[in-house]
């Protein structure tokens, strides 16, 4: 759905990367939250921001979670 997209294209890439290496990203917006991006096997889980104050380095932290938890399981 298009309200589910963030609006940051760094971001949105980021978010679109961990989905496709088999993590949850849930849109949960709540004041500056956008949402989060979850592992499901360990349960752990990084907040998104709505409007970061570098969408470069929101998405490398996305990144990051998303390489940490590849070998959840």
């Amino acid at each position: 759905m298009k309200g589910d997209r963030h609006p940051k294209p760094d971001v949105e890439a980021a978010l679109r990367r961990a989905e496709k290496a088999g993590l949850k990203v849930k849109h949960d917006q709540n004041g500056h939250r956008w949402g989060y991006v979850i592992c499901c096997p360990c349960t752990a889980s990084t907040k998104v921001w709505s409007t970061p104050s570098s969408p470069g380095t929101e998405g490398r932290k996305i990144d990051e979670f998303t390489r940490k938890h590849l070998n959840c399981a």
